[in-house]
């Protein structure tokens, strides 16, 4: 029953089996957002897996810029595709998708919930006077940069762990071991 959404995104740019992936199909989604957009039906717009090339497709015939860019990021994926550069110079927010990586496929020491290093870690720090939880470090590695998060949950107790990430702080000691591992390893995109 709303006249609007507060922010419309188109997720992926082409077809599942990606046969009409291409520069001119990109811009007349995005055209087609922005004109959403400007009948007032989104108050923003943006797009997720978008790699830099397929960010300047749209900068290109935006008169819009996009306001966020949803791309898998976590502990272990680095920053597969480059696009943080992209999306800071265009002022794009850079948000991470399954920042516990979860389509990820990797060995349980390398969970982002309970393996083993965001568990060491974890042993570093408390909040509340509860032992911080693999996740959460996980979660606060993400958050600590200035990046949003979208943590998918269907347990309230998970939702209201997955909050309590900002009343601690990593070490910068800790952020560099985190920014160092290569496991569990992201999927890149077709930049």
């Amino acid at each position: 029953g709303l006249d609007y959404v507060d922010h419309l995104m188109t997720h992926f740019l082409s077809d599942w089996d990606q046969k009409y992936a291409s520069v001119e199909r990109r811009q007349e989604e995005w055209l087609a957002l922005e004109v959403i957009y400007k009948g007032g039906e989104a108050w923003s717009i943006g797009f997720s897996h978008y790699c830099s090339n397929h960010i300047l497709d749209i900068i290109d015939v935006a008169d819009i810029f996009p306001s966020i860019n949803q791309v898998e990021y976590h502990v272990g994926s680095q920053d597969i595709d480059d696009v943080r550069e992209a999306c800071r110079l265009y002022g794009i927010t850079f948000m991470s998708f399954s920042p516990l990586c979860g389509p990820c496929e990797y060995e349980p020491d390398d969970s982002l919930i309970h393996g083993k290093l965001v568990s060491e870690i974890a042993t570093h720090y408390q909040h509340n006077g509860k032992n911080v939880t693999g996740s959460q470090v996980a979660l606060r590695y993400v958050v600590q940069q200035g990046i949003p998060v979208i943590p998918k949950s269907n347990s309230a107790t998970h939702i209201e762990s997955n909050k309590d990430i900002f009343d601690f702080e990593l070490s910068s000691d800790d952020m560099n071991q985190l920014a160092a591992a290569t496991k569990p390893a992201a999927e890149a995109g077709d930049c």
